[in-house]
Protein backbone atom coordinates (compact mmCIF):
# COMPACT_ATOMS: atom_id res chain seq x y z
CA UNK A 1 0.00 0.00 0.00
CA UNK A 2 1.31 3.43 -0.94
CA UNK A 3 0.88 6.84 0.67
CA UNK A 4 -2.45 8.39 -0.35
CA UNK A 5 -4.23 5.13 -1.13
CA UNK A 6 -7.90 4.80 -0.19
CA UNK A 7 -9.05 1.88 1.92
CA UNK A 8 -12.56 0.57 2.54
CA UNK A 9 -14.50 -2.15 4.29
CA UNK A 10 -12.69 -5.46 4.10
CA UNK A 11 -9.23 -3.96 3.74
CA UNK A 12 -6.46 -5.70 5.65
CA UNK A 13 -3.27 -3.99 6.70
CA UNK A 14 -0.05 -5.31 8.20
CA UNK A 15 3.17 -3.58 9.18
CA UNK A 16 6.75 -4.79 9.44
CA UNK A 17 9.09 -4.62 12.41
CA UNK A 18 10.03 -0.96 11.84
CA UNK A 19 7.10 0.36 9.80
CA UNK A 20 3.99 2.38 10.59
CA UNK A 21 0.73 3.11 8.77
CA UNK A 22 -1.39 6.22 9.43
CA UNK A 23 -5.08 5.99 8.50
CA UNK A 24 -7.20 9.15 8.18
CA UNK A 25 -10.94 8.59 8.43
CA UNK A 26 -13.52 10.79 6.68
CA UNK A 27 -14.41 12.55 9.94
CA UNK A 28 -10.79 13.48 10.57
CA UNK A 29 -10.11 10.73 13.11
CA UNK A 30 -6.65 9.25 12.89
CA UNK A 31 -5.28 5.78 13.53
CA UNK A 32 -1.59 4.94 13.63
CA UNK A 33 -0.89 1.25 13.14
CA UNK A 34 2.29 0.37 15.02
CA UNK A 35 5.07 -2.00 13.90
CA UNK A 36 4.38 -5.75 13.61
CA UNK A 37 0.62 -5.28 13.62
CA UNK A 38 -2.30 -6.84 11.71
CA UNK A 39 -5.55 -4.91 11.28
CA UNK A 40 -8.76 -5.56 9.33
CA UNK A 41 -11.23 -2.83 8.44
CA UNK A 42 -14.52 -4.60 9.01
CA UNK A 43 -16.81 -1.63 8.40
CA UNK A 44 -16.46 1.97 7.21
CA UNK A 45 -19.94 3.37 6.64
CA UNK A 46 -22.07 6.49 6.82
CA UNK A 47 -25.75 6.13 7.69
CA UNK A 48 -28.03 7.18 4.85
CA UNK A 49 -29.38 10.75 5.08
CA UNK A 50 -27.35 11.44 8.27
CA UNK A 51 -23.85 12.50 9.27
CA UNK A 52 -23.47 9.50 11.58
CA UNK A 53 -20.49 7.26 10.88
CA UNK A 54 -19.74 3.70 11.83
CA UNK A 55 -16.18 2.39 12.03
CA UNK A 56 -15.44 -1.19 13.04
CA UNK A 57 -11.86 -2.44 13.14
CA UNK A 58 -10.39 -5.76 14.15
CA UNK A 59 -6.87 -5.80 15.60
CA UNK A 60 -5.56 -9.36 15.51
CA UNK A 61 -2.09 -8.51 16.84
CA UNK A 62 0.09 -5.49 17.47
CA UNK A 63 -1.02 -2.02 18.51
CA UNK A 64 -2.92 0.98 17.27
CA UNK A 65 -2.98 4.52 18.60
CA UNK A 66 -6.09 6.49 17.85
CA UNK A 67 -7.42 10.03 18.05
CA UNK A 68 -11.16 9.94 17.35
CA UNK A 69 -12.77 13.22 16.38
CA UNK A 70 -15.37 14.53 18.83
CA UNK A 71 -18.77 14.88 17.21
CA UNK A 72 -22.32 15.86 18.15
CA UNK A 73 -23.85 13.39 15.68
CA UNK A 74 -26.35 10.97 17.26
CA UNK A 75 -25.09 7.57 18.35
CA UNK A 76 -21.78 7.52 16.49
CA UNK A 77 -20.10 4.13 16.49
CA UNK A 78 -16.38 3.48 16.66
CA UNK A 79 -15.28 0.08 17.83
CA UNK A 80 -12.04 -1.88 17.88
CA UNK A 81 -12.26 -5.64 18.38
CA UNK A 82 -9.36 -7.74 19.61
CA UNK A 83 -9.28 -11.51 20.25
CA UNK A 84 -10.23 -10.85 23.89
CA UNK A 85 -12.26 -7.62 23.97
CA UNK A 86 -14.32 -5.04 22.12
CA UNK A 87 -13.47 -1.39 22.67
CA UNK A 88 -16.17 1.22 22.02
CA UNK A 89 -15.24 4.89 21.96
CA UNK A 90 -16.69 8.33 21.41
CA UNK A 91 -14.55 11.41 20.99
CA UNK A 92 -11.40 10.19 22.65
CA UNK A 93 -7.70 9.42 22.44
CA UNK A 94 -6.80 5.85 23.21
CA UNK A 95 -4.39 3.00 22.48
CA UNK A 96 -5.11 -0.68 21.98
CA UNK A 97 -2.63 -3.53 21.99
CA UNK A 98 -3.37 -7.18 21.18
CA UNK A 99 -0.88 -9.87 22.22
CA UNK A 100 -1.38 -13.00 20.18
CA UNK A 101 1.10 -14.97 22.31
CA UNK A 102 -0.52 -14.45 25.71
CA UNK A 103 -4.14 -14.12 24.53
CA UNK A 104 -4.65 -10.72 26.12
CA UNK A 105 -5.24 -7.15 25.06
CA UNK A 106 -4.65 -3.79 26.67
CA UNK A 107 -6.50 -0.52 26.38
CA UNK A 108 -5.11 2.81 27.56
CA UNK A 109 -7.13 6.02 27.52
CA UNK A 110 -5.49 9.43 27.45
CA UNK A 111 -8.60 11.53 26.76
CA UNK A 112 -12.36 10.86 27.04
CA UNK A 113 -13.88 7.56 28.06
CA UNK A 114 -13.73 4.10 26.52
CA UNK A 115 -16.04 1.13 27.06
CA UNK A 116 -14.26 -2.24 27.08
CA UNK A 117 -16.31 -5.44 26.82
CA UNK A 118 -14.70 -8.84 27.32
CA UNK A 119 -15.41 -11.86 25.17
CA UNK A 120 -17.90 -13.11 27.84
CA UNK A 121 -19.83 -9.86 27.93
CA UNK A 122 -18.25 -8.33 31.02
CA UNK A 123 -17.86 -4.58 30.53
CA UNK A 124 -15.76 -1.83 32.08
CA UNK A 125 -15.76 1.93 31.59
CA UNK A 126 -12.23 3.28 31.34
CA UNK A 127 -11.78 7.03 31.95
CA UNK A 128 -8.89 9.18 30.82
CA UNK A 129 -5.65 8.38 32.59
CA UNK A 130 -6.47 4.72 33.14
CA UNK A 131 -6.03 1.41 31.36
CA UNK A 132 -7.36 -2.14 31.56
CA UNK A 133 -6.17 -5.60 30.61
CA UNK A 134 -8.63 -8.02 28.97
CA UNK A 135 -7.71 -11.69 29.04
CA UNK A 136 -9.14 -14.77 27.36
CA UNK A 137 -12.19 -16.08 29.21
CA UNK A 138 -13.74 -12.66 29.65
CA UNK A 139 -11.62 -11.48 32.57
CA UNK A 140 -11.12 -7.70 32.61
CA UNK A 141 -8.97 -5.98 35.19
CA UNK A 142 -10.19 -2.97 37.07
CA UNK A 143 -9.03 0.40 35.73
CA UNK A 144 -5.35 0.96 36.50
CA UNK A 145 -3.89 4.46 36.71
CA UNK A 146 -1.44 5.05 33.85
CA UNK A 147 2.10 6.00 34.69
CA UNK A 148 2.83 9.75 34.61
CA UNK A 149 4.71 11.18 31.64
CA UNK A 150 8.51 11.21 31.83
CA UNK A 151 10.28 14.51 32.40
CA UNK A 152 11.98 15.53 29.15
CA UNK A 153 12.65 19.20 29.84
CA UNK A 154 16.39 18.71 30.32
CA UNK A 155 17.06 16.99 27.00
CA UNK A 156 19.25 18.72 24.39
CA UNK A 157 17.24 20.41 21.66
CA UNK A 158 20.02 19.91 19.12
CA UNK A 159 21.39 16.51 18.15
CA UNK A 160 24.57 16.60 16.06
CA UNK A 161 25.46 12.94 15.57
CA UNK A 162 23.96 10.44 13.12
CA UNK A 163 23.07 8.19 16.06
CA UNK A 164 20.52 10.17 18.07
CA UNK A 165 20.79 9.41 21.81
CA UNK A 166 18.51 10.50 24.64
CA UNK A 167 18.70 9.79 28.35
CA UNK A 168 15.90 10.93 30.65
CA UNK A 169 14.95 10.59 34.33
CA UNK A 170 13.32 7.25 35.19
CA UNK A 171 9.60 7.00 35.93
CA UNK A 172 8.66 5.21 39.16
CA UNK A 173 6.95 1.92 38.33
CA UNK A 174 8.21 1.73 34.75
CA UNK A 175 10.00 -1.45 33.70
CA UNK A 176 10.29 -0.38 30.07
CA UNK A 177 9.85 2.71 27.93
CA UNK A 178 8.17 3.16 24.56
CA UNK A 179 10.08 5.81 22.59
CA UNK A 180 8.94 7.15 19.22
CA UNK A 181 10.23 9.72 16.76
CA UNK A 182 7.86 11.56 14.45
CA UNK A 183 8.36 14.13 11.73
CA UNK A 184 5.54 16.39 12.99
CA UNK A 185 4.34 17.74 16.31
CA UNK A 186 1.05 15.81 16.14
CA UNK A 187 2.90 12.50 15.54
CA UNK A 188 0.85 11.82 12.43
CA UNK A 189 3.97 10.45 10.77
CA UNK A 190 5.88 8.19 13.12
CA UNK A 191 9.25 7.28 11.64
CA UNK A 192 10.84 5.04 14.25
CA UNK A 193 10.31 3.59 17.69
CA UNK A 194 12.08 1.46 20.25
CA UNK A 195 11.16 -0.38 23.43
CA UNK A 196 13.91 0.27 25.95
CA UNK A 197 14.47 -1.47 29.29
CA UNK A 198 16.09 1.66 30.68
CA UNK A 199 15.36 5.42 30.60
CA UNK A 200 17.23 5.95 27.36
CA UNK A 201 16.79 5.63 23.63
CA UNK A 202 18.81 5.85 20.46
CA UNK A 203 17.92 6.02 16.78
CA UNK A 204 20.01 5.82 13.62
CA UNK A 205 19.59 6.74 9.96
CA UNK A 206 17.33 9.75 10.50
CA UNK A 207 17.93 12.52 7.95
CA UNK A 208 18.71 16.01 9.22
CA UNK A 209 15.54 17.87 10.14
CA UNK A 210 13.05 18.79 12.87
CA UNK A 211 11.46 15.99 14.90
CA UNK A 212 9.22 15.17 17.85
CA UNK A 213 10.32 12.68 20.47
CA UNK A 214 7.53 10.87 22.34
CA UNK A 215 8.26 8.81 25.46
CA UNK A 216 6.00 6.85 27.80
CA UNK A 217 6.68 4.40 30.62
CA UNK A 218 5.41 0.82 30.55
CA UNK A 219 4.34 -0.80 33.83
CA UNK A 220 4.47 -4.42 35.02
CA UNK A 221 1.09 -5.17 33.34
CA UNK A 222 2.51 -3.85 30.03
CA UNK A 223 0.11 -0.91 30.21
CA UNK A 224 1.70 2.14 28.60
CA UNK A 225 1.56 5.42 30.46
CA UNK A 226 0.95 9.02 29.53
CA UNK A 227 2.97 10.58 26.73
CA UNK A 228 5.69 13.18 27.04
CA UNK A 229 6.64 14.99 23.82
CA UNK A 230 9.83 16.88 23.09
CA UNK A 231 10.80 18.80 19.95
CA UNK A 232 14.39 18.51 18.76
CA UNK A 233 16.51 19.28 15.72
CA UNK A 234 18.97 16.91 14.05
CA UNK A 235 21.94 18.52 12.27
CA UNK A 236 24.58 15.83 11.93
CA UNK A 237 25.76 16.31 8.35
CA UNK A 238 28.17 16.74 6.75
CA UNK A 239 29.68 14.43 9.34
CA UNK A 240 32.86 15.60 11.06
CA UNK A 241 36.08 13.98 9.87
CA UNK A 242 37.74 11.26 11.91
CA UNK A 243 40.68 12.62 13.87
CA UNK A 244 43.98 10.88 13.09
CA UNK A 245 46.66 12.66 15.14
CA UNK A 246 47.19 13.68 17.86
CA UNK A 247 44.40 11.80 19.69
CA UNK A 248 43.68 10.11 22.99
CA UNK A 249 45.56 12.49 25.26
CA UNK A 250 48.90 11.60 23.69
CA UNK A 251 52.04 13.44 24.76
CA UNK A 252 54.29 15.11 22.21
CA UNK A 253 57.71 16.67 22.61
CA UNK A 254 58.30 19.64 20.39
CA UNK A 255 57.64 23.30 19.78
CA UNK A 256 54.33 22.78 17.91
CA UNK A 257 51.97 20.05 16.73
CA UNK A 258 50.70 18.94 13.33
CA UNK A 259 46.97 18.11 13.31
CA UNK A 260 45.62 15.55 10.86
CA UNK A 261 42.30 13.86 10.06
CA UNK A 262 40.71 11.52 7.53
CA UNK A 263 39.15 12.96 4.38
CA UNK A 264 35.33 13.19 4.39
CA UNK A 265 33.54 12.45 1.12
CA UNK A 266 30.99 15.18 1.92
CA UNK A 267 33.53 17.89 2.64
CA UNK A 268 34.94 20.45 0.22
CA UNK A 269 37.04 21.98 3.00
CA UNK A 270 37.41 21.99 6.77
CA UNK A 271 37.48 24.34 9.71
CA UNK A 272 39.93 23.61 12.53
CA UNK A 273 40.18 25.05 16.02
CA UNK A 274 42.90 24.78 18.66
CA UNK A 275 42.36 25.78 22.29
CA UNK A 276 43.79 25.15 25.73
CA UNK A 277 40.37 24.24 27.22
CA UNK A 278 37.85 21.51 26.35
CA UNK A 279 35.03 24.04 25.80
CA UNK A 280 37.09 26.04 23.28
CA UNK A 281 36.39 29.26 25.14
CA UNK A 282 40.02 30.33 24.82
CA UNK A 283 40.90 29.80 21.18
CA UNK A 284 44.53 29.76 20.15
CA UNK A 285 43.81 29.22 16.45
CA UNK A 286 40.62 29.19 14.34
CA UNK A 287 41.38 28.32 10.71
CA UNK A 288 38.25 28.65 8.59
CA UNK A 289 39.43 27.28 5.26
CA UNK A 290 41.62 24.18 5.17
CA UNK A 291 41.61 22.40 1.84
CA UNK A 292 43.68 19.38 2.86
CA UNK A 293 43.66 17.06 5.86
CA UNK A 294 46.77 18.35 7.67
CA UNK A 295 47.44 21.68 9.31
CA UNK A 296 49.92 23.16 11.77
CA UNK A 297 47.89 25.89 13.53
CA UNK A 298 50.90 27.60 15.16
CA UNK A 299 54.63 27.51 14.56
CA UNK A 300 55.49 27.75 18.23
CA UNK A 301 53.40 26.73 21.24
CA UNK A 302 54.38 26.82 24.89
CA UNK A 303 54.38 23.49 26.73
CA UNK A 304 50.97 22.57 28.11
CA UNK A 305 47.66 20.76 27.49
CA UNK A 306 45.75 21.46 24.26
CA UNK A 307 42.48 20.53 22.56
CA UNK A 308 41.65 20.52 18.85
CA UNK A 309 38.62 19.74 16.69
CA UNK A 310 37.54 19.89 13.06
CA UNK A 311 34.29 20.19 11.11
CA UNK A 312 33.37 19.45 7.49
CA UNK A 313 32.06 22.15 5.15
CA UNK A 314 30.26 21.45 1.88
CA UNK A 315 30.86 23.32 -1.37
CA UNK A 316 27.83 25.56 -0.72
CA UNK A 317 29.15 26.54 2.72
CA UNK A 318 26.89 24.23 4.72
CA UNK A 319 28.90 23.37 7.84
CA UNK A 320 28.44 20.17 9.79
CA UNK A 321 28.92 19.69 13.53
CA UNK A 322 32.27 19.80 15.24
CA UNK A 323 34.07 16.53 15.81
CA UNK A 324 34.80 15.33 19.31
CA UNK A 325 37.56 17.36 20.99
CA UNK A 326 40.94 15.66 20.92
CA UNK A 327 43.36 16.31 23.79
CA UNK A 328 47.13 16.23 23.70
CA UNK A 329 49.99 17.43 25.87
CA UNK A 330 52.93 19.30 24.40
CA UNK A 331 56.19 18.90 26.28
CA UNK A 332 59.43 20.73 25.56
CA UNK A 333 62.14 19.07 23.53
CA UNK A 334 64.70 17.30 25.70
CA UNK A 335 67.59 19.51 26.73
CA UNK A 336 70.96 18.60 25.30
CA UNK A 337 73.20 16.78 27.80
CA UNK A 338 76.02 18.63 29.43
CA UNK A 339 79.46 18.17 27.84
CA UNK A 340 81.08 15.04 29.24
CA UNK A 341 83.84 15.24 31.82
CA UNK A 342 86.90 13.55 30.39
CA UNK A 343 89.12 11.93 32.98
CA UNK A 344 92.24 9.88 32.67
CA UNK A 345 90.37 6.60 32.92
CA UNK A 346 86.71 7.39 32.15
CA UNK A 347 84.13 9.71 30.64
CA UNK A 348 81.27 11.04 32.85
CA UNK A 349 77.92 12.11 31.35
CA UNK A 350 74.91 13.89 32.93
CA UNK A 351 71.66 15.40 31.64
CA UNK A 352 68.41 16.92 32.91
CA UNK A 353 65.51 14.63 33.85
CA UNK A 354 61.95 14.49 35.16
CA UNK A 355 60.81 12.33 38.11
CA UNK A 356 60.24 8.70 37.22
CA UNK A 357 62.02 8.76 33.85
CA UNK A 358 64.27 6.00 32.54
CA UNK A 359 66.82 6.46 29.75
CA UNK A 360 68.47 4.87 26.76
CA UNK A 361 72.07 6.12 26.43
CA UNK A 362 74.06 5.57 23.24
CA UNK A 363 77.74 6.29 22.55
CA UNK A 364 79.01 5.65 19.01
CA UNK A 365 81.86 6.25 16.61
CA UNK A 366 79.52 7.71 13.95
CA UNK A 367 76.69 10.26 13.87
CA UNK A 368 74.26 7.62 12.58
CA UNK A 369 74.85 5.50 15.71
CA UNK A 370 75.52 2.36 13.69
CA UNK A 371 78.99 1.69 15.13
CA UNK A 372 78.08 1.70 18.82
CA UNK A 373 80.72 1.72 21.49
CA UNK A 374 78.13 1.17 24.21
CA UNK A 375 74.36 1.31 24.74
CA UNK A 376 72.93 1.49 28.25
CA UNK A 377 69.46 1.46 29.81
CA UNK A 378 69.53 3.60 32.91
CA UNK A 379 67.34 4.56 35.85
CA UNK A 380 69.30 7.74 36.54
CA UNK A 381 70.28 10.75 34.44
CA UNK A 382 73.99 10.06 34.47
CA UNK A 383 76.52 7.39 33.56
CA UNK A 384 80.26 6.78 33.19
CA UNK A 385 82.12 4.71 30.64
CA UNK A 386 85.74 3.66 30.25
CA UNK A 387 87.75 6.25 28.39
CA UNK A 388 87.98 5.11 24.76
CA UNK A 389 90.90 5.59 22.42
CA UNK A 390 91.43 9.11 21.22
CA UNK A 391 89.21 10.27 18.41
CA UNK A 392 85.78 11.70 17.55
CA UNK A 393 82.64 10.15 19.09
CA UNK A 394 78.93 10.88 19.32
CA UNK A 395 76.41 10.48 22.12
CA UNK A 396 72.63 10.88 22.58
CA UNK A 397 69.93 10.07 25.17
CA UNK A 398 66.23 9.12 24.92
CA UNK A 399 63.90 9.42 27.94
CA UNK A 400 60.86 7.27 28.76
CA UNK A 401 58.35 8.86 31.15
CA UNK A 402 56.84 7.04 34.11
CA UNK A 403 53.57 6.54 32.16
CA UNK A 404 55.42 4.79 29.31
CA UNK A 405 55.63 7.73 26.91
CA UNK A 406 58.85 7.41 24.87
CA UNK A 407 60.33 10.72 23.87
CA UNK A 408 62.71 11.49 21.02
CA UNK A 409 66.46 11.21 21.18
CA UNK A 410 68.37 14.35 22.00
CA UNK A 411 70.28 15.80 19.09
CA UNK A 412 73.61 13.98 18.63
CA UNK A 413 76.55 15.59 20.43
CA UNK A 414 80.09 15.30 19.05
CA UNK A 415 82.83 14.52 21.53
CA UNK A 416 86.55 14.77 20.80
CA UNK A 417 88.57 12.54 23.09
CA UNK A 418 92.22 13.65 23.06
CA UNK A 419 94.97 11.16 22.38
CA UNK A 420 96.66 10.70 25.73
CA UNK A 421 100.38 11.74 26.04
CA UNK A 422 102.92 8.90 26.09
CA UNK A 423 103.91 7.56 29.52
CA UNK A 424 106.89 9.22 31.26
CA UNK A 425 109.06 6.12 31.10
CA UNK A 426 108.71 6.09 27.31
CA UNK A 427 110.06 9.64 27.25
CA UNK A 428 113.11 8.57 29.30
CA UNK A 429 113.84 5.82 26.80
CA UNK A 430 113.84 8.38 24.05
CA UNK A 431 116.33 10.77 25.75
CA UNK A 432 119.57 8.91 24.74
CA UNK A 433 118.48 8.93 21.15
CA UNK A 434 117.98 12.65 21.35
CA UNK A 435 121.39 13.19 22.95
Amino acid sequence: MAVGNTIGSGSQLSTGEQSFATIELVDGSRLVLQPSSRLKVEELARYRNTDALETRLRLDSGRIESIVTKTAAPRPKFTVTTPTATIGVRGTEFRVGADDTSASSRTEVTEGTVGVTGDKGKAAAVPAGFGVVAEAGGKISGPVALLPPPELGGLPKLQDRTIVRFGFPPVAGAGKYRVQVGSDAEMRHVLAESLSFGPEAKFADLPDGDYTLRVRGVDARSLEGRDADFAFKLKARPEPPFAVSPVGGIKLRGESAELSWAASTEAARYRVQLANDAKFANLIADIDRVDGTVVMPARRLPPGEYYWRARSIRTDGDAGPWGDPQRFTLKPLPADPEPPKIGDQQLAFAWSAEPGQTFLFQFARDAGFVDLVTEQRLDQASTTIARPDGGTYFMRVRATDADGFVGPFTSPQKIDVPIPPPPWWLLLMLLPAVL
